[in-house]
């Protein structure tokens, strides 16, 4: 069985007010292609699917669009599970007729979120919502919590590969996932998944399944060295810190019964199976996606700033970053100017030396980088204010709108 892993799409995603539904439409319909010519038996969307819980029409009529001509290709079974940003109940809303379509759509956890595609059977797993794990209780401490959000979803991902492997009956099983796995590489675009990152696990809990299809990190990376553990990363770029990343989707072939002999089988790319540990998987090979909008960090220098600046490929979107000797207040424009409309400067940031004084220029991020507990943070710092505990409180509250917003 073919098996194509894919996640965080974050459909209605904007970058510093940018639209990107132009992107995401040829992604996806790259990825459409792609299932096609591949011979792909099934899609695998390991959550956020939208960046927000309410999305923008356009964002929705895009994702149903595409599910409506995935539909029309017959051949390809999808399972999709939400996201923290998704909102279950919006994804849960069409589920019942989507699965006449071979389309499975969990939004929230269940029980057992199991579902049979033939060639293997895959724990579709989504994202753990403290609620979906644990009763709260007053005066827990921070430790507690995090002892029982991990000891919960290790218990939850047993309870899936026992369910899995009842009913797979030597076939693979494969485990998705949207969750923070302990040294995984992150960037700037991501939100802490629970308080403080609680809910961080070991890659120990996947420890069972042939393979481990996980969202919510937006680089694409295998965790812990292994092949068969895998964040497909985004489909583009969401941050400038994503700029340099090469995006792409997975690629798994499966067979059944732990029949070796398909091991000595011709490879695409025999070079990248080298690794794997399940004689479940004949392959995983990683499939770069086209990229139809550049975006980039460049460094320049004041003094040589236009012609720093003709280094910027044409039509990109650029976060520029200035060397200078002292403050420049009309900094941004100057560089707007430079630019001459090649490209879009999205962002313009001053490097100034160590001993300068910047006035006039924020020493932090801007406020739309930062998120809401950072900035209640900053605010307690101004304020010499001791605030672990006004911390914690905020965080929970911050938490329980999250979720909230979320039903």
């Amino acid at each position: 069985m073919r098996i194509l892993h894919t996640a965080d799409w974050h459909l209605g995603a904007r970058l510093v007010e940018r639209d990107r539904l132009p992107e995401h439409a040829a992604f996806l319909d790259w990825l459409l292609e792609t299932l096609r010519s591949e011979k792909i038996d099934a899609l695998l969307v390991s959550g956020d699917v939208f960046d927000a819980a309410n999305p923008p029409q356009d964002a929705v009529a895009l994702y149903f669009d595409f599910l409506k001509r995935l539909a029309d290709l017959k051949t390809v079974k999808a399972i999709i599970t939400g996201g923290n940003h998704d909102s279950a109940s919006h994804l849960n809303a069409p589920r019942e007729l989507l699965k006449r379509f071979d389309v499975h759509v969990f939004g929230h956890a269940g029980e057992t979120n199991v579902v049979d595609l033939g060639g293997a059977v895959v724990a579709a797993v989504p994202f753990l919502r403290e609620r979906d794990l644990r009763q709260a209780t007053a005066g827990e401490t921070t430790t507690a919590v995090h002892e029982q959000l991990r000891a919960a979803i290790r218990a939850h991902y047993a309870a899936q590969l026992a369910a899995c492997r009842d009913l797979a009956q030597g076939r693979p099983v494969i485990a998705m996932g949207h969750l923070t796995v302990l040294g995984a590489t992150t960037s700037d675009s991501e939100r802490d998944i629970h308080i403080g990152n609680l809910g961080a696990v070991g890659a120990d809990i996947f420890s069972g399944f042939d393979y481990t299809a996980l969202g919510h990190l937006h680089r694409p990376q295998k965790v812990a060295g292994l092949e068969t553990i895998r964040y497909s990363g985004s489909p583009i770029p969401l941050s400038f810190s994503e700029a340099a990343d090469a995006k792409s989707v997975v690629i798994l072939e499966t067979q059944s019964g732990g029949n070796t002999a398909e091991m000595g089988k011709p490879q695409r790319n025999p070079s990248r199976n080298s690794s794997l540990r399940s004689s479940q998987l004949c392959g995983v090979e990683l499939l770069p996606i086209p990229t139809t909008r550049q975006i980039l960090r460049a460094t320049v220098n004041r003094a040589t700033l236009a012609a720093d600046l003709q280094t910027v490929p044409a039509g990109s979107w650029a976060e520029i970053t200035v060397k200078l000797d002292t403050p420049e207040p009309d900094l941004d424009r100057h560089v707007r100017d430079a630019a001459a409309s090649r490209f879009d400067v999205l962002k313009v940031l001053a490097d100034l030396p160590a001993t300068a004084p910047t006035p006039w220029q924020p020493t932090g991020p801007a406020l739309h980088d930062l998120q809401p507990r950072d900035v209640f943070r900053e605010l307690l710092q101004e304020k010499q204010i001791e605030g672990e505990e006004l911390s914690t409180v905020f965080d929970e509250l911050l938490a329980l709108r999250e979720e909230k917003s979320l039903v």
